[in-house]
């Protein structure tokens, strides 16, 4: 619980006089009434024809949200896993979007004032000196384009204010030695220009408890910084915003529920297998050059908004983007105390977009058209190093020893020294062997398992580079007070290209070429549990005397041991929507709306199935969604 120990709220040192010109406005008050721009314009949430929640900044406020994982606690089908700021998960109506691979589009879309933020490592961000979050629900393309597949959530920022001074701030404190801190200064710089800035540290030990020493696991450290500016002249006016996040917690805890914590010198058990009670985990030694486990994510962006009122029914809308992120995350991703397999993930990603939108608004009529450019290049690298003899008895049923230490419990992982002896992990390559039809010698079992490597490391990498364009408009015709009707189409035409290479790193899994072998017919079984019975088989190079090949465990390398292989595609597709919306009264509204969404062609590369092949590049059809809904609203 948090206990809030300072709140400094704002304060106006002259009255605040802001007329709003663009259609991702601040949030402001109407007689009690927030304003939405869901459909790209500001309406009254009552009016909008599709499930949307808007939680302003007062609600944020009352109810202590702070981060996105807490919001969706208040969002009927809307939840937000937070993993780590790293690795979040938006899952709306069942359906979750979290894959961090660089080809992927997300099936639920996240924006920043209409600004697409949708790759998974680069979308948790802050909620701080916000306007509103607008959660859509149902296929919602047609507006937002960028997939939104499932839905969209919209973070709308507030922006800085003419015509006044404030200052405002806010402190918490509470459990885990959690605390918080954010401020904001709005002024003014003269009658047409204004600029804000707003900032927030929160930090929180971490809630697992390191059993092996050091700092507890699932902390939270984080800085985030935004700066604004306003500017106005004539019938144009101009907001430019940055943001910079950095996120540094501590190791995220990928606990076994299925083994207790152990020490691994002594095997003594020094926890339970309680999700929340502490961990002992550690990364293998000179793991990406002895990095410790955690997080070390920076995320930032400028964005240029530009409106022109060329008449009383014509306004002409220009957004500007360029987002960038770096992420390296290190974890112990088996979750017992010995080092079987530790990972990382280093993420990058940078885009730049473009839109133009002319908004036309009179008597009965609403619409828009517009264009828009999209441009991202990234890639994920996922390094890996394994302890393949830990690795074996995990796959043998053997952690605790299988029997080596008499009466211990399967849930007690065995000291690491026992996985050092080639007579135990001979046995087990023995049973492997025997439960796949195939008897091999005590003498050869324990000759290949002088060859299991403590540290065995690969790596694989995919990146993706994407060009789309989009087409849209959307109308809404007031056919009487009471009754509207309206529809909207969007063009979407993405141009792909998707790499994937993959390396063994220090020499070939003899592991993964006993497990490869064990599938072979018998003459080549048997050549190649030979060669891999030779003293140092990991290290020895292909070649025509000794024609092994550069086997992987988790990944099989790609030709010439990390050679890159690359595809492209380009596909297009239509998305659309038709609503019509009955008010029986002011406080009511009854709907029906059709849509259609589209989740752009993907190039989707996984590693190949042996050592040193090719890799094929499957394209997978576009995804669609069809929602049909019929609803009513009340205020």
């Amino acid at each position: 619980m948090k206990i809030h120990i300072l709140a400094l709220t704002a304060s106006s040192l002259t009255a605040l006089s802001c007329s709003v010109a663009y259609a991702q406005a601040p949030v402001a008050e109407r007689d009690d009434m927030i304003v939405v721009t869901a459909q790209l314009r500001e309406q009254d949430p009552i009016e909008v024809p599709f499930a949307l929640t808007s939680v302003g900044s007062e609600q944020l406020d009352r109810f202590g949200i702070e981060e996105f994982e807490e919001l969706s606690r208040y969002v009927p089908g809307f939840v937000v896993q937070n993993q780590s700021p790293n690795n979040p998960g938006f899952v709306m109506r069942g359906i979750t979007s979290d894959s961090g691979s660089a080809f992927n589009e997300p099936r639920v879309s996240v924006f920043q004032d209409g600004v697409s933020i949708s790759k998974s490592r680069g979308s948790y961000v802050e909620l701080f000196d916000i306007s509103r979050v607008e959660i859509a629900k149902g296929p919602q393309s047609t507006l937002y384009g960028r997939g939104a597949l499932i839905g969209a959530v919209n973070i709308v920022q507030n922006k800085a204010q003419l015509g006044a001074y404030e200052v405002a701030g806010k402190a918490s404190y509470g459990n885990y030695n959690a605390w918080l801190a954010e401020g904001m200064v709005n002024a003014p710089l003269n009658d047409d220009m204004a600029i804000r800035l707003a900032g927030r540290v929160r930090k929180r030990d971490g809630f697992i408890e390191n059993l092996s020493g050091g700092e507890d696991f699932n902390s939270a450290d984080t800085y985030a910084l935004r700066g604004s500016f306003h500017g106005e002249a004539g019938a144009l006016s101009f907001d430019l915003i940055g943001n910079y996040q950095k996120d540094t917690p501590e190791g995220t805890a990928f606990k076994s529920i299925a083994f207790n914590p152990t020490d691994p010198t002594t095997g003594a058990v020094i926890g339970d297998r309680g999700r929340n009670s502490g961990a002992a985990l550690a990364p293998g030694a000179g793991f990406e050059g002895g990095q410790a486990l955690g997080l070390d994510r920076q995320v930032w962006g400028v964005t240029g908004f530009a409106n022109l009122k060329l008449s009383d029914q014509f306004t002409l809308t220009s957004i500007t983007a360029f987002r960038k992120f770096d992420t390296l995350e290190i974890f112990d991703a088996d979750g017992i105390s010995l080092p079987m397999l530790t990972a990382a993930e280093r993420a990058h990603g940078e885009q730049t977009s473009q839109e133009f939108r002319l908004t036309y608004e009179s008597g009965p009529l609403t619409a828009f058209m517009g264009a828009s450019y999209f441009h991202e290049d990234g890639y994920q690298r996922t390094p890996a190093q394994l302890d393949e003899r830990v690795l074996l008895a995990r796959l043998a049923g053997a952690l605790n020893g299988g029997g080596a230490i008499p009466g211990r419990p399967a849930t007690d992982p065995a000291p690491a020294a026992l996985f050092a002896s080639p007579a135990f992990t001979g046995a087990l390559l023995q049973g492997v062997a025997a439960a796949n039809g195939i008897a091999l010698s005590a003498a050869q079992a324990q000759a290949i398992a002088a060859n299991l490597k403590s540290n065995h490391m690969e790596t694989a990498t995919n990146s993706s580079s994407t060009k789309a364009v989009d087409l849209f408009g959307d109308v809404t015709v007031r056919v009487t007070d009471q009754f509207e009707l309206g529809g909207g189409l969007r063009y979407s035409h993405d141009d792909k290209r998707s790499s994937y290479s993959a390396s063994v790193l220090n020499g070939r899994s003899i592991l993964g070429g006993v497990i490869g072998a064990l599938s072979q017919p018998a003459a080549v079984r048997t050549a190649l549990l030979n060669a891999l019975s030779v003293p140092g088989a990991a290290s020895i190079p292909p070649s025509a005397a000794y024609p092994v090949p550069l086997f992987g465990l988790a990944n099989q390398p790609t030709a010439g041991n990390g050679g890159i292989d690359s595809a492209s595609n380009k596909s297009g597709g239509f998305s659309w929507r038709l609503t019509a919306r009955y008010m029986p009264s002011a406080d009511a509204s009854l709907y029906a709306t059709y849509a259609r969404g589209r989740r752009p062609e993907i190039l989707a590369p996984a590693g190949p199935g042996a050592p040193l092949v090719r890799l094929a590049l499957p394209c997978c059809r576009p995804k669609r969604s069809t929602a049909m809904k019929s609803a009513s609203r009340l205020r």
